[in-house]
Parts: structure tokens; sequence; C-alpha cells
């Protein structure tokens, strides 16, 4: 089922954080506490969504937030994270992406954005196949 997250599902939806960090292999280090403060504004803010695949608990999350485009009156929601445990992907991931989209039409916003992180094809196919086109591609240097 997916469903709205709730405090309750707090402890969780940071544990699946860490998986999504850990997996992304990007060279920064996971700060439970940013978690934490996300999952909040998620929960207590209108533009922003925090949404869970339930199977026996959480076994996935998607945040995401709404607001206009930085160079134009435009409003779009924006995935912030999306992890979904190994085990439990599948259709499930076409159902969260469903209510991701409900809430962003929901909201106003007139585009969707998803991240696909580093090399692995198949968010990009999956999103593709959503009618989802590549708008960018962002590149990360440690300084």
């Amino acid at each position: 089922m997916i469903r709205r997250a709730t405090p309750a599902d707090k402890s969780r939806a940071l544990v699946l954080a860490r998986n999504f960090h850990e997996a992304s292999g990007l060279p920064i280090p996971f700060s439970a506490p940013f978690a934490s403060l996300l999952f909040d504004a998620c929960l207590s803010e209108p533009d922003r969504l925090c949404l869970v695949l339930d199977i026996d608990g959480a076994q996935g999350v998607l945040a995401a937030q709404a607001g206009l485009l930085p160079l134009a009156p435009v409003k779009a929601a924006t995935e912030l994270i999306w992890w979904i445990e190994p085990a439990h992907r599948g259709r499930s991931a076409l159902a969260m992406l469903d209510a991701y989209e409900t809430w962003a039409r929901e909201r106003g916003c007139v585009f969707s954005n998803m991240v696909g992180l580093g090399s692995d094809p198949l968010p990009a196919r999956l999103y593709e196949r959503r009618g989802y086109i590549a708008a960018e591609r962002h590149f990360m240097k440690p300084l």
C-alpha cells in the first residue's frame, strides 16, 4: 500500500534514507539529523510530501517538494529522495510515482522531476516509459 507518511514512520524512513545514501555512492557523509529535518518538513509543510510503501512496515520512501522553477514562474514538483528496498521493487514503484504525480497536479505543478543517480540505466528507462524527458545531468566534484 502507498500512503502518506506519519510521525510513526520516522525511524524507518531514516533507515531507508541511509540505505538510499549508501547505494548512491555519493562522496558525502549521511546525516541523520538532516534527514530527520527533511522528514519533519515533508510532514508539516503543505508543498512537501512524504510517501511510504507499506508492506508489513515501510519498505520504500518518496519525499518531494513543489515550488517555482528558478528561472520561470512555473511550478514543478521535485523528488528529494526515492528509495524502495530491493526485495520490494517492481510494480510498487509505479504506484509510488502515480501517487507523487497526483500530488504534484493537486499542487498546481505543470512538471514533475525525478532524479537518477549514478550510472544505473534502470531508473532512466523507467522514467522515460512514464513520459519523463532528460532535462539535465548533474555532476559532482569533491573539492
